[in-house]
């Protein structure tokens, strides 16, 4: 490599380096836009990697990291460095090693729920209480409560029980905000994952075949993830161990969000499969929309039993 070449390509490593660090300053300083930030974040750590190789990865991460630790709290800089930095290096390493798109996707989404049930857990260990909001979301909260209320959206419900649904609210919220906050690291993560795919089409980066929609499955054992979940929730509550119940519920939670999309998913797959006319799947289509309780029971049921039945090689047994 000449000094030319050695210059253009430090040039390179500085620049993605430095997007990198802005974008992570971005996402804490202006939080109206952290959301389409963070999407972004993984991928100049990623390209670093696929265009040097992964020790000019760690550098870029760990220069960007000291970078972070001037202007932005310790905790904040763990967000930015294990969860976005490191999901940037392991999908710079799958992609470059041709992995599949499914084992891709499924690794991406398996290591930011991870890295966000660690902050949780050393949230937990600092003395945090995870169940409880603070004062300025709790605020937030009640106003948007008086707001619903004062626009009559809570007409339908009794005058003397307004204020106790909005505290059921806020309080279900409570209890489930360990989960939403590890489901909403995976589905970001997976959005991370569509975004790095895209931008790499665009450099004409050869890739694995995309994964369809249609074939998302789960392997027989993530069956054990409900009965967990419930065993966790039904012994908290009969032994009053509140932590042990809270943890069951929230496993709950996350997972019947999973067999929504996983239910979608074979839906989908029957939906395009079966041949039936028009009329037919059009009226189908407006009955799940109209019952939304229905439809969301049917789509867990679907997402939960997949596992164990496999409906789409059932049918098509030539379904591979």
């Amino acid at each position: 490599m000449t000094t030319g070449d050695k210059s253009r390509a430090l040039a390179e490593w500085a620049f993605f380096v430095l997007m990198f660090a802005v974008a992570g300053l971005v996402s804490f300083y202006l939080p109206s836009l952290e959301f389409f930030v963070v999407m972004l974040l993984p991928l100049p750590i990623m390209l670093i990697l696929l265009k040097f190789d992964a020790r000019y990865a760690i550098l870029g991460l760990a220069v960007a990291g000291l970078l972070f630790f001037i202007f932005i709290p310790p905790a904040a800089v763990f967000i930015l460095v294990f969860r976005y930095g490191l999901l940037g290096i392991l999908l710079g390493l799958l992609f470059k090693n041709k992995i599949s798109s499914g084992k891709i996707l499924w690794a991406g989404m398996i290591y930011a729920g991870v890295a966000a049930f660690l902050y949780l857990l050393l949230s937990y260990f600092a003395g945090n209480n995870l169940f409880v909001l603070g004062e300025e979301v709790r605020s937030a909260f009640e106003q948007t409560m008086a707001a619903y209320r004062d626009a009559g959206m809570l007409n339908n419900i009794p005058a003397e029980l307004q204020e106790s649904f909005g505290e059921t609210i806020i309080s279900t919220y409570e209890l489930l905000f360990p989960g939403q906050y590890i489901i909403s690291a995976a589905a970001l993560a997976a959005i991370t994952y569509f975004f790095a795919r895209a931008c790499l089409t665009r450099l004409n980066y050869l890739l694995a075949p995309g994964l369809a929609f249609t074939m998302i499955s789960l392997p027989w054992y993530s069956i054990w993830g409900p009965i967990v979940g419930l065993a966790l929730t039904l012994a908290g509550d009969n032994f009053s161990w509140l932590l042990v119940a809270k943890i069951g519920k929230n496993i709950l939670y996350m997972l019947f969000w999973l067999y929504i999309v996983l239910g979608l998913s074979v839906t989908a797959y029957f939906f395009r499969k079966v041949t039936v006319v028009w009329p037919l799947k059009l009226i189908f289509l407006v009955f799940v929309l109209a019952y939304p309780p229905f439809s969301m029971a049917g789509l867990v049921l679907l997402g939960m039993t997949d596992p164990l039945v496999n409906y789409r090689r059932l049918a098509f047994p030539e379904q591979k």
